[in-house]
Formats: C-alpha cells, sequence, structure tokens
C-alpha cells in the first residue's frame, strides 16, 4: 500500500451487544484498535432511553484507554425510526430523533454521524417517498451544519430501503443535497451486491467519500474476513488509488457472532493484517 495505513481500521460495538460497552473498549484496546465507530445502541450508549453512560463519563472511558470514536451511528435499521414515513408524526419524531444524535455527537467531540434515507411502503409510490427523505435529509443537514458535524449517508440494501439501494440512487441524493455537512459513507456489501466496485464508487463520488464500512460477505452479511468471499485486494487496492485517509469501520452484523465477539473480531483482524503486510498491535 503506498497510502492506505491499517491504522485506519475502526472497530464497532455492534456485535458487542450482548457484552457490556466497558467489555468492548478493552477488547479492541487489547487488539491494538485506536479507535471505533460507535453504534448508538441499548445496552451500551442509546440516549433516548438514556440507556448507558452519560456523555462525559463515555468520553472519559474512552479517552483513558487510548481511543477516539470516528463517527456515532445510531441505530436507525431496527429500531423504530423512518425519515420518510407518510405519516407526518412519525416523520416528525424520526427526524427530532436523528437531530438529537447530531448534538450528541458534537457534544462527544465527534465530527461524524452517519444517516440513511429512510424508506417508502412498497404499495405506495416511491417518488413520493424520496422527496420526503430528501426534506427530512435538508433539516438533518441544516442542523449538522450548525453543530460542525458532517452526515455520512450510507447507501442501503435494497430489502433494506426503496429509495437509495444503489449507486444510481446515491449518486442522485448527493447531488440533490449538495453541502459539505452531507458526504457519503460507502459500505462494501451493498456494493459487492449491486455487483459494482469501490473503483466505480469513486469515479462516481470521489472526495464526497468520508467513511467506508469494510465487510466480507457473500456478498452480503456483514461478516468477518475470511467468512465470506468479497475480494479485500481489490477493496484496499481502490482505496489506496484514491488517496482515502478515513477510517475503515469492520461493521460485522452477523447475530452469530455475539457470543464470542472478540474472537470473530479478531479473526478477521489477522486476514487483514496479512493483507496490508503490518500488525494493528504495535
Amino acid at each position: 500500500m503506498k497510502q492506505l495505513s491499517i491504522a485506519q481500521l475502526a472497530a464497532m460495538n455492534m456485535h458487542y451487544a450482548r457484552h457490556s460497552l466497558d467489555t468492548f473498549l478493552d477488547s479492541i484496546a487489547g487488539l491494538g484498535f485506536s479507535q471505533f465507530e460507535l453504534w448508538g445502541g441499548a445496552p451500551h450508549f442509546y440516549n433516548p432511553s438514556q440507556c448507558g453512560p452519560p456523555a462525559a463519563e463515555l468520553r472519559q472511558a474512552v479517552d483513558s484507554r487510548g481511543l477516539s470514536i470516528v463517527c456515532v451511528t445510531p441505530e436507525q435499521c431496527v429500531y423504530p425510526y423512518n425519515i420518510a414515513s407518510s405519516q407526518k408524526d412519525f416523520r416528525r419524531a424520526s427526524v427530532d430523533y436523528f437531530n438529537g444524535w447530531i448534538r450528541i455527537t458534537a457534544g462527544l467531540g465527534v465530527k461524524k454521524m452517519l444517516c440513511g434515507p429512510g424508506w417508502g411502503l412498497w404499495d405506495q409510490p416511491a417518488e413520493e417517498a424520496w422527496k420526503l427523505s430528501v426534506d427530512s435529509l435538508e433539516q438533518m443537514t441544516r442542523q449538522a451544519e450548525k453543530y460542525g458535524v458532517t452526515l455520512a449517508f450510507e447507501i442501503l440494501l435494497p430489502n433494506e430501503s426503496n429509495l437509495v439501494y444503489d449507486l444510481a440512487t446515491v449518486s442522485r441524493m448527493m447531488q440533490e443535497i449538495d453541502s459539505p455537512h452531507f458526504m457519503c459513507c460507502v459500505d462494501t456489501v451493498p456494493v459487492c451486491h449491486e455487483g459494482k466496485t469501490l473503483e466505480d464508487y469513486f469515479q462516481a463520488l470521489g472526495k464526497r467519500i468520508v467513511h467506508i464500512h469494510l465487510n466480507d460477505g457473500t456478498p452480503t452479511g456483514h461478516m468477518t474476513w475470511g467468512d465470506g468471499s468479497q475480494p479485500l485486494l481489490e477493496h484496499l487496492g481502490a482505496l489506496d488509488r484514491h488517496g482515502y485517509t478515513g477510517a475503515m469501520t469492520l461493521e460485522l452484523g452477523a447475530s452469530r457472532y455475539t457470543r464470542e465477539p472478540q474472537i470473530h473480531l479478531e479473526r478477521g483482524l489477522r486476514i487483514l493484517e496479512d493483507a496490508f503486510g503490518e500488525t494493528l498491535k504495535k
């Protein structure tokens, strides 16, 4: 690798959800990670229900282990929030939820927060839901600008959203919301599901890509490296060629990883270390 560094790897606490937040922090520090993406969900840190430590306490726990948070990712695929909902009160509550998380992100001293498009009902015109999604995202972008936070907008799988699910639809959304506080997170799972490559995404979106979810899969599954068939070296080559300097989060989503989360994270890390030709732990 010419520019890409293994130090850009980031862990994520989502598959540690059946363990304490302290266990997660100790685990990744022991593996050599210096940074992580904070999944905002119970029981770790879920603000709407006051679940988890206060923000100041969380910052202290992170700092004391020599770690940093590179992105805050409020749970939005499982918990009941949809910024594209045609139900006015529900959409308003969903936008309020994310605007609250923007304030929390800033309060944690983190510069990026992940968000998605929401979804429309399958028996209703998708274009109407698209307009509602754009309106909600514009409101969130104004909030992000106010608090000095950059939204990392993530493409989803077709079964997760009928609005933004491929290169064409994410490119359209990037054109509709043209703000330095509205950028793009690219996940290798929907990229490969579509039959595209990271190179295709960089050619289309360029510097608007500010965050990467670097996952294995078949091509889906959000697996640890070695459990799927994704082209790791091809992914890393594209990131290196385009001078990508942001974080690359290992987002393990398969439920079978929750029992022994460190074992599965470490298995994937060893494959990445071989690919980089260096170890994460110094």
